[in-house]
């Protein structure tokens, strides 16, 4: 398992749409990364306890650990909207370390995650998310178990 500060520095560094890494986008995707690791493997990339609330798949761990990171910025922005929102940042976009901390295997995944989501506006995002198994399949206001839910897709 990679440390969850490696898998944001990564996807702060190599995301097209530096904008768009909204303190909620960058959580599900986490999640999204942790799902189709899951599903390939058999096991997350992360140790997060999978929450299904109201808004989705989330849990305060990936803000936390981005408050945390010297190396990560966190920006107080506004949407095309004109409401509030976090946006996280790299704060050196040379900082290429962060390829070396994490698997061939994880950066697939990361890879796959970013190619799949980064032309979805905020909208087509959600609706991604909300067609994964887990969020399609359980009830909210309980934990996701990822692993056992790629199980029960493969069936």
């Amino acid at each position: 398992m990679v440390k969850l500060k490696y898998l944001l520095r990564y996807f702060t560094l190599k995301y097209p749409y530096k904008s768009e890494l909204s303190k909620a986008r960058l959580t599900k995707m986490v999640y999204l990364a942790d799902w189709f690791s899951a599903k390939r493997d058999g096991k997350q990339i992360t140790k997060i306890d999978w929450y299904f609330d109201h808004y989705g798949p989330f849990v305060t761990d990936v803000y936390e650990e981005a408050k945390k990171d010297k190396k990560l910025e966190i920006k107080h922005e506004w949407t095309a909207f004109g409401t509030p929102k976090e946006t996280i940042y790299l704060k050196n976009d040379d900082d290429d370390d962060i390829v070396y901390k994490i698997t061939r295997q994880e950066q697939r995944i990361l890879d796959q995650v970013i190619n799949e989501t980064k032309f979805l506006n905020w909208s087509e995002f959600i609706d991604y998310v909300y067609n994964t198994y887990p969020i399609r399949t359980q009830d909210r206001y309980n934990f996701l178990n990822l692993i056992q839910l790629a199980k029960n897709d493969e069936e």
